[in-house]
Formats: C-alpha cells, structure tokens, sequence
C-alpha cells in the first residue's frame, strides 16, 4: 500500500520512518512547502531500513499522492 504523508518535520519523518521500518506500507511518499527537507528526510529514513524493508521512500509533490491508500 502506499501511504502519503504531509509535513516531512519531526512527526511526519517518524510517522514514515515507523511505516518503513514495520514494512506497513510499500512505498512512502513525503512531501512539505519545503521541498529540501522532504528529499533529506526521505534520503534519511530510506538509509536506515534498507535490510528491513524493502519499502521505497520519496519526496514529492501533491500529484505525487494519487494512489495513495492512506494519506
């Protein structure tokens, strides 16, 4: 499932690092008005599960949540 997630600040990149970190979604998409602190924060969390996950983890815009089962 992919999941969306609004705010890439302190609650949303731990609300998606425990998603990825569970494996609960498929894919994460992050996204906030600041674009930078999305992409590092979605550099980060992909960084730190790669061997417990196979969850993806991106940065985005609002297009980018079509799909989305949860946002």
């Amino acid at each position: 499932m992919k999941v969306g997630i609004v705010g890439a600040g302190m609650v949303g990149s731990s609300a998606g690092y425990a998603l990825a970190l569970m494996g609960i979604a498929s894919d994460i998409v992050l996204i906030d008005q600041n674009a930078a602190l999305a992409l590092a924060q979605a550099e980060d969390i992909s960084h730190a599960v790669p061997f417990m996950s196979s969850t993806t983890v991106n940065a985005g815009g609002y297009k980018d949540l079509e799909g989305a089962g949860v946002v």
